[in-house]
């Protein structure tokens, strides 16, 4: 046992947990088409996607953690 790789049980959980943030997914992808044309660089969407990443984080930890224990 001591001599196999440890698992990053996070992405398992992440797999899991994206289909629960549907709306802030499609909230980014919206955004992303809206911005596609934009030469300037000065529009972004990086709130929309924190707001994913962050849907998505409130989903795993509570999981993710008596795992580490």
């Amino acid at each position: 046992m001591a001599d196999e790789e440890p698992v990053d049980q996070k992405k398992y959980l992440e797999d899991s947990c994206k289909p629960k943030c549907v709306k802030p997914l499609l909230d980014y992808q919206a955004c992303v088409k809206r911005i596609q044309g934009d030469e300037s660089g000065h529009k972004h969407c990086t709130g929309q996607y924190f707001d994913y990443w962050s849907c998505v984080d409130k989903c795993v930890a509570p999981r993710l953690l008596p795992k580490l224990k």
